[in-house]
Formats: structure tokens, sequence, C-alpha cells
């Protein structure tokens, strides 16, 4: 069973652009590479690929649908972060992870909180 999660980056303007990751979302997979894993610009790159089915700690070890399937290539736009936490699960999504404009991540699980993504990693005992 896929545990689904959106991947967002808060652009300077406030905007938005997301991509929709069916496998492994949950905050000890996904919210740990990311926040391990990806800065500003390697978010860029991620998302630039658009949807994928499992992510990596690298876009090359990313398996992108458009890329690696041939599959059209698709990404979702907010017209900013409260719309992201607002609409970003209407594919099911049970995570949604953002890196915010300051350079910070957040996240929205089913408690329906955002969250700081570093203490909750922290309290979880994943990093230190």
């Amino acid at each position: 069973m896929a545990t689904r999660s959106r991947i967002a980056i808060e652009n300077e303007d406030g905007t938005v652009k997301s991509i929709y990751c069916h496998f492994d979302g949950y905050v000890g997979n996904n919210g740990k590479i990311l926040f391990n894993h990806y800065d500003k610009e390697k978010l860029e790159k991620l998302i630039e690929l658009g949807d994928i089915s499992s992510l990596g700690e690298s876009t090359e070890d990313t398996a992108a649908y458009h890329r690696d399937r041939g599959e059209d290539l698709h990404t979702t736009s907010y017209l900013n972060v409260e719309g992201l936490f607002e609409n970003g699960s209407d594919s099911g999504e049970e995570y949604i992870y953002c890196l915010t404009k300051e350079g910070v991540w957040v996240f929205k699980d089913y408690s329906n909180k955002i969250l700081d993504l570093k203490e909750k990693l922290k309290e979880y005992k994943i990093i230190d």
C-alpha cells in the first residue's frame, strides 16, 4: 500500500509549485530524505521532473513518471502556501511537504496541523 505525499517549494513571489509522490511519503522516509538531501536548488530540479513514483536521495535515484516511464509531465501550482495546505491532498496525499522561501521545511500530516519538519524528525529521533 502506498503512503502518498505532495512535495512543494514556495517561490520568492509566494506562489507554490508541487509534485505528487506515490510511495513512502511518511516522515521517516520522504521527510528524512527531503530534509537531509534537498535544498532549494536540488528541490527545484526534483520538481522539474514532475510527479514521481518514489523519492530518492538525488534526482537520479528518483523514479519519475515523465522521465522514466514516458508519461505526461505534471506539476501542480498554488497561489500560496495556505492554498497548498488546504488543497494539496486532493489526490489522497497523507503528507504534504513544503520548503518555504525562507528555507524552512514544513509539513502537514493526518493531524491537519502545519509542523516544522526538523522538529518532528528530532522528536522521532531520526536526526539529532
